[in-house]
């Protein structure tokens, strides 16, 4: 006898997640290989943009140890956004983790959103400086601080290290954070200007894998 399937219940689900993953497919495929681009290390945001376009420096990943760039910001990364929003962090290299029950994908939230770590840089008037930050969701719920500093023209490799068995982001070398999931499929975020503010002029950072 054949094994009977209750299609009613698994069925939903199930195209559910291929859809979602049909969606992440595309929109990794949206991006520039590097091989294509004449110096494909760095990366550009035009102005009155959030983030290149196509993508750059996105990918999947499957159970993730490290995520890690040596990283440069220009001249162009010197801006000023008035006092309401020059604290807000931008966003340079880090990974979003997909699945299970908590990853609804109705909501139209990224999964970076939901469980994900990413380093934060921020131009810091006041000491002349890259200011970089750790920038993590658990659970939906946002936790990010400042770790590190660096400055124009210096390239600075940046770490992201996720620790399965005690269930820990650690950014930078700085405070450990602790997470929930038990997601092991992740993708790679690029680079990101905001915050709620786009980018005010061309912005281009070096981003050496």
């Amino acid at each position: 006898m054949m094994p009977r399937f209750d299609l009613s219940v698994r069925c939903p689900a199930f195209i559910g997640k291929a859809l979602f993953l049909l969606g992440l497919s595309l929109f990794m495929t949206a991006c520039v290989p590097d091989f294509l681009l004449s110096d494909p290390d760095w990366v550009v945001i035009e102005a009155g943009e959030h983030e290149p376009n196509p993508k750059r420096k996105v990918g999947l990943l499957i159970s993730p140890n490290e995520v890690s760039a040596t990283v440069t910001f220009d001249s162009s990364c010197i801006y000023d956004l008035g006092t309401a929003d020059a604290d807000d962090w931008n966003k340079v290299i880090g990974l979003g983790f997909v699945g299970s029950k908590d990853q609804d994908i109705t909501t139209g939230i990224p999964p970076h959103q939901v469980d994900g770590a990413r380093v934060g840089w921020r131009w810091n008037k006041q000491r002349n400086c890259i200011d970089l930050g750790a920038y993590i969701y658990v659970e939906g719920k946002r936790i990010d601080f400042k770790v590190a500093e660096t400055t124009i023209n210096t390239p600075t490799k940046l770490t992201i290290k996720i620790d399965y068995d005690r269930k820990l982001y650690q950014i930078l070398g700085g405070q450990a954070v602790p997470f929930t999931h038990n997601k092991s499929f992740a993708y790679n975020t690029g680079l990101y200007f905001g915050g709620n503010q786009v980018a005010p002029h061309r912005i281009r950072v070096k981003i050496v894998d």
